[in-house]
């Protein structure tokens, strides 16, 4: 399912039936273009704040700008919008921690 912690909005992954078709499609936050970030149970490249476990890709972009999330590799986004390239990134963030980065954190784990 996703649906973004931030905004709210979301794809066609959170249709539930509580709702029509048509309902759910006018709905503004229906967002089915916007590309998700999410942590689930792999490791990801990037570390959320702390008790987010998805963001479209504008609120991503937004967090990412601010400092709040961090990233794992500098040269996988510039100016905030990912680069598609042939090239693997390889230059590693020296705030990165492989060992405690990557992973949802719950915010009621974090928030004592």
């Amino acid at each position: 399912m996703a649906v973004c912690d931030k905004c709210g909005c979301y794809n066609d992954d959170h249709y539930d039936g509580t709702v029509t078709e048509e309902e759910f499609d006018n709905n503004p936050l229906y967002e089915p273009d916007r590309y998700y970030y999410w942590h689930g149970d792999i490791q990801e490249d990037y570390q959320m704040p702390k008790g987010h476990d998805c963001l479209c890709d504008d609120c991503y972009g937004e967090l990412l700008n601010k400092g709040e999330i961090i990233e794992k590799y500098l040269d996988h986004h510039i100016n905030g919008f990912l680069v598609y390239d042939d090239k693997q990134p390889k230059e590693v963030n020296p705030l990165w921690n492989d060992e405690t980065m990557g992973w949802f954190m719950p915010i009621e784990e974090v928030a004592q």
